[in-house]
Order: structure tokens, then C-alpha cells, then sequence
């Protein structure tokens, strides 16, 4: 029996006005263009991984899937904007294991935990210690003996306070009692040119992006930070093997939409997104930039992301980080 204050023409109008819903869910994509945000500046790790990914999910659904950069605030910006979308599927945002991080340094103007839903993993990289080719220090022991030997001296570059390259530095310089200052820019992009200027004298950075110099020759590699080798940079050591144990770090990234995007969207972009990353060119990309297609917590993202947060939550708190405006 219906309520009094519902009347079958109400419920009509409703059906009628659900009904454009229901036939964009079942079409989406479609024509309109989906924004891909990278909530950080050209030239990073994200940036580099996911222009390639988007025009492969193009390829694989028959839609449009726009990169678009939207860099500041350690990666807030970005993500504040998406949250903030219309949850119709056309806004999606480039998440990484520094959005579980966020939350710990700063009081985000969104919700994690509400206002973005995690879709899907599509990367799993390791990162790197880079100097200039004309550091003094040859190798990770002799940059510690260095820093040990000149305290303060050295400037580190990272992607935004708060960022997963930020906290790792925090955490090596505690393991190897060294005193090294940071310096935050608006992305890794940026720390990567001031790296190369010598501005700065190393930092932590993602495999995809540092490549590219790293094989240039124009920086060097003195440290992978992964439990084991990378296939891409045989030859660099981790840290364990550089005498920095139990400091094993990789970064990953994947697909995060507004909290309310509904549940049938949700499942085909997922879906769009594993296809792609099965297509024969994305494979041969991600195996040249080091990075792993289908890493640790694809099949349940958002019970990973929130392992995430409680993992770095530790290492945020040792930092002496805490949430702040």
C-alpha cells in the first residue's frame, strides 16, 4: 500500500527521471570524454604511466579518456577535484599510495575514505635513490658516510610534503642517523629538473620517471628500494644490500572515482582498465619503465588501500607528521 504522500504519478515522475540514469549507466562511456586526473605535474611517474594506459582504455571500451593534470598540494588538488565531480563516471582520478598517506599529514578538504572510491590497482613500481652523475658519492654507503659527515648539508627533493618520498627519506635518514633538509615541489617533475641543476642533491623517486635519465646517464641510480632487484636496473642494489635493512618500499597506482559513483559504472571501468593493462603494448611499456601490470591488492583495492593507511600511519608518526591544515 502506498504512503499518502506518495502518489503513483510522484512515483512515475521518479521512474521517468531515473530512467536517463539507468540508460547512461548501461552506455558509459559513450561519446563524452572521461577525465583522467594526474594530481600532479607533467613528467612524473603517474603522468608517464597513465597517458599510455588512457589512450589504451580508449583503444579497448571505444571512448575517450583524457589525461588531465591538475598538480599542488601534494596531490590534493587533483584529488579534491574529483571527489568533489558529479559521480556520473566521467571524472576519475590517478590515486596512489600517497593519497593513503594524505590523510596522515594533512586535514584533506575531502573524506578519503568516503569521497573517493578506489576502482582498480594498475601499477606497482619500485623506487629509486637518485643523485647527479657528478655526486661525490659512487654508491648509497658512500652518500650515507657523506651526509654523516656533513649533517644538514644535503638537500632531498620530493613531490609535495607528505608524499610517499617524502616519508621514505624521513624514514631512511632515521635508519642511517643522517640529517639531510627537504625540499617539496609541486610534483616529481619539477625536484627532477632542480636535481639535475644540482639544486637539490638526491631524492626518492619512482622507477617510470627517473628512467629515462637514469639510462641517459644524466643521474644515477645508487639504490632500488624494492625487497629484490628490478629486472629494469639489474645491476643497482637495493637498500638491504647497501646496508639499510628493513626499508623495503614500492609505489603503486591506481583508479579512484567520487564515493558515489554507482556500483555498474564502477565494474566496467574496472573492467576497461584490466583490459588494457592485458594489451600486448601496455605490457611491453610497463616491462620497460620496471613497473608490474597486476601488483598486490588488484583483486580487492580497497581492502588494500585501507592496509595502506594503517602501514604508513607508523612511519608518519616516527616522522613526527601529524594532521594539519
Amino acid at each position: 500500500m502506498l504512503c499518502k504522500s506518495w502518489s503513483l504519478t510522484t512515483l512515475a515522475a521518479l521512474t521517468l527521471s531515473a530512467a536517463p540514469l539507468l540508460a547512461h549507466a548501461a552506455d558509459w562511456p559513450g561519446d563524452r570524454p572521461v577525465r583522467v586526473v594526474v594530481p600532479a605535474s607533467a613528467g612524473g611517474s603517474a603522468d608517464t604511466l597513465v597517458r599510455p594506459l588512457a589512450q589504451a582504455m580508449s583503444e579497448v571500451s571505444g571512448g575517450n579518456f583524457i589525461v588531465e593534470n591538475r598538480g599542488g598540494a601534494a596531490g590534493m588538488i587533483g584529488a579534491d577535484n574529483v571527489a568533489k565531480s558529479d559521480p556520473d563516471g566521467y571524472s576519475m582520478l590517478v590515486g596512489a599510495v600517497h593519497h593513503a598517506i594524505l590523510p596522515l599529514v594533512y586535514k584533506t578538504p575531502y573524506d578519503t575514505a568516503t569521497d573517493l572510491r578506489p576502482i582498480a590497482l594498475f601499477s606497482t613500481v619500485p623506487n629509486v635513490v637518485l643523485v647527479h652523475k657528478d655526486a661525490p658519492y659512487q654508491t648509497l654507503e658512500e652518500l650515507i658516510a657523506y651526509a654523516k659527515a656533513n649533517p644538514g648539508e644535503l638537500n632531498y627533493g620530493t613531490g609535495g610534503k607528505g608524499t610517499l618520498h617524502h616519508l621514505t627519506t624521513e624514514a631512511f635518514k632515521k635508519a642511517t642517523g643522517t640529517q639531510m633538509e627537504a625540499v617539496h615541489y609541486k610534483g616529481s617533475g619539477p625536484a627532477i629538473n632542480d636535481l639535475l641543476g644540482q639544486q637539490i642533491q638526491l631524492m626518492f623517486e619512482t622507477m617510470p620517471s627517473a628512467l629515462g635519465q637514469i639510462r641517459g646517464g644524466t643521474l644515477r641510480a645508487l639504490a632500488v628500494t624494492s625487497p629484490e632487484r628490478s629486472f629494469a636496473l639489474p645491476d643497482v642494489p637495493t637498500l638491504a644490500e647497501s646496508g639499510v635493512p628493513d626499508l623495503a618500499v614500492t609505489t603503486w597506482y591506481g583508479f579512484f572515482a567520487p564515493g558515489k559513483l554507482p556500483d555498474d559504472i564502477a565494474q566496467k571501468m574496472r573492467q576497461i582498465t584490466l583490459d588494457a593493462l592485458k594489451t600486448e603494448k601496455i605490457q611491453a611499456l610497463w616491462k620497460d619503465y620496471g613497473a608490474t601490470a597486476d601488483g598486490e591488492g588488484s583483486d580487492d583495492f580497497p581492502a588494500f588501500v585501507t592496509s595502506e593507511l594503517e602501514r604508513w600511519q607508523a612511519i608518519a608518526q616516527e616522522a613526527g607528521l601529524s594532521p594539519e591544515s
